[in-house]
């Protein structure tokens, strides 16, 4: 769970202090709301539980095992037949949750594509297998400190044949007015798929966070100026307490038709977004 704190946060590895005391702000905060609200808000305890139960398990045996947790949680897939059964394919997907969209996708495609990787932050590495991911090293700004290294790696998989899924913005959009605003998708979707001519399949999973995630996102941005990096960060640590929240129910997801290689990221995200209507804003798609 450290390891998942520090990378979460960029906390160094020698600052043991501010890392405990991170700790005990969490499981106080899990305790007074475990006490007045019959749930833990950052779930600390119930993650730590879960950690132990998965073991050393990674890739397809880790999906397997938390998607049977809980009695089981049932991922429908819509348009997968728009997926080639093999060759090169970008899936570019809408990040409406966090770590639970990769979980998601991965039981809908991983029997139809067992080839699957995804760009992950580096944090990802621990649980997916570093043969799973293309990994993704991010400052606190969530900018990319590794583009060459990830960029070779997103035109490795590619030109080998692989299907390779990548979340468009790379970060989970905030709320408005009850629909999800997703950022503007980067392009390396588009320079990776021109460059190995790999067909785009546009995707999206009918999910979106709790109220809780929210509202701390918009306290913790309102303490910081208005500063949304700030408030995404702290929200973030809510991402497997939301993915357990999630566990045990049904969830749909979306795979639109193949668009040419080096379609817009623009294009792209109305397209992914269009797959769920009234999921998202898209008055400015």
């Amino acid at each position: 769970m450290d390891d998942l704190l520090r990378a979460r946060l960029r906390i160094a590895e020698g600052a043991y202090l501010r890392l405990k005391a991170l700790r005990l702000a969490m499981q106080g905060v899990d305790t007074i709301c475990q006490t007045f609200m019959g749930q833990a808000f950052f779930a600390l305890r119930e993650t730590e539980q879960v950690l132990i139960e998965l073991g050393d398990r990674t890739g397809p045996d880790l999906v397997k095992a938390v998607l049977a947790m809980k009695g089981g949680t049932r991922i429908t897939a819509h348009g997968l037949d728009n997926i080639p059964a093999s060759g090169a394919v970008v899936i570019g997907a809408t990040h409406p949750i966090g770590t639970f969209d990769f979980i998601a996708h991965a039981g809908a495609l991983l029997d139809h594509r067992p080839d699957l990787k995804v760009v992950a932050n580096r944090e990802a590495e621990r649980f997916l297998g570093a043969g799973r991911i293309v990994a993704v090293d991010l400052d606190r700004k969530d900018r990319v400190l590794t583009s060459r290294q990830t960029r070779e790696g997103m035109l490795g998989h590619l030109n080998d044949g692989g299907a390779l899924l990548v979340f468009g913005s790379g970060r989970v959009p905030d709320m408005k007015d009850g629909l999800l605003v997703e950022p503007p998708w980067r392009s390396g979707i588009t320079r990776t798929s021109a460059a190995t001519n790999a067909p785009i399949v546009p995707a999206s999973a009918n999910m979106r966070n709790s109220v809780h995630y929210y509202r701390t996102r918009r306290l913790a941005r309102a303490l910081r100026g208005g500063n949304d990096d700030f408030g995404r960060t702290v929200a973030s640590l809510r991402y497997v307490s939301e993915l357990l929240a999630k566990l045990g129910g049904s969830y749909d997801v979306y795979y639109g038709p193949v668009q040419p290689a080096g379609t817009s990221p623009e294009d792209l995200k109305a397209l992914a977004e269009g797959l769920v209507p009234g999921l998202y804003d898209t008055s400015a798609s």
